[in-house]
């Protein structure tokens, strides 16, 4: 299953299954082939399409996930500034996925061997411009790689919390998404390979100094 850190060049069918445990969520994603679609009822798996940009049109435009490479943007060391510069080109990469994308719930831009910048719709249905928020998604694992999948471990919780909100308090047809709360700090992602520990915290655009940021930006909240 394994393919090339920020390296995703085809489609993936994959299905999402999330046990909670005392240390938090464990989120399995499995491969499954294309002819497995999801079905009706409460037993059927959770599945959705991860796709990069280079998909074919249909393929992205179906997609709940899409993943970009933003690896090439600088190295890992150097000045703050420098650091800054390279962390506000991989917000670049992921902002113009998002807005390029609209169909999907979930985009990620892989930023390291073991690192991707995940933003997560929180959109309302009325609401055209896209609102979402971004978390940083990394592991300390030597061994963790995989990062192309961690915004399908992300939309492995999405769809677990919003399958288990109460919704009795709810009015009807309420757009429960808008609800969706940041993720946990950690939680496990379990691929064929082994479990992978993921930690993940709130991630803001660096500002440079002088400059100041827009508060009511949609794209982040």
């Amino acid at each position: 299953m394994a393919i090339a850190s920020g390296a995703v060049v085809a489609a993936w069918n994959l299905e999402t299954r999330v046990s909670p445990t005392p240390h938090g969520p464990r989120v399995h994603v499995i491969p499954r082939d294309f002819s497995v679609t999801e079905g009706l009822g409460e037993d059927c798996p959770t599945l959705h399409l991860m796709a990069p940009p280079s998909a074919e049109r249909l393929t992205k435009e179906s997609a709940s996930v899409i993943v970009v490479d933003a690896t090439r943007n600088g190295s890992s060391w150097g000045s703050t500034k420098e650091l800054d510069d390279k962390r506000n080109a991989e917000f670049d990469v992921l902002e113009n996925a998002v807005r390029q994308h609209p169909g999907a719930l979930i985009v990620g831009a892989v930023t390291g061997r073991c690192r991707a910048l995940v933003w997560v719709r929180v959109q309302p249905p009325s609401v055209w411009e896209p609102v979402g928020y971004t978390v940083s998604v990394r592991t300390e694992e030597a061994e963790g790689g995989n990062p192309e999948f961690y915004p399908s471990a992300i939309y492995g919780w999405m769809r677990w919390w919003l399958e288990n909100i109460d919704r009795s308090t709810l009015p009807e047809d309420y757009p429960v998404g808008v609800l969706l709360p940041q993720p946990p700090q950690s939680m496990d992602m379990v691929l064929d390979e082994g479990t992978t520990r993921l930690l993940i915290s709130y991630a803001l655009r660096p500002i440079p100094l002088g400059e100041v940021s827009d508060p009511e930006d949609p794209l982040f909240r």
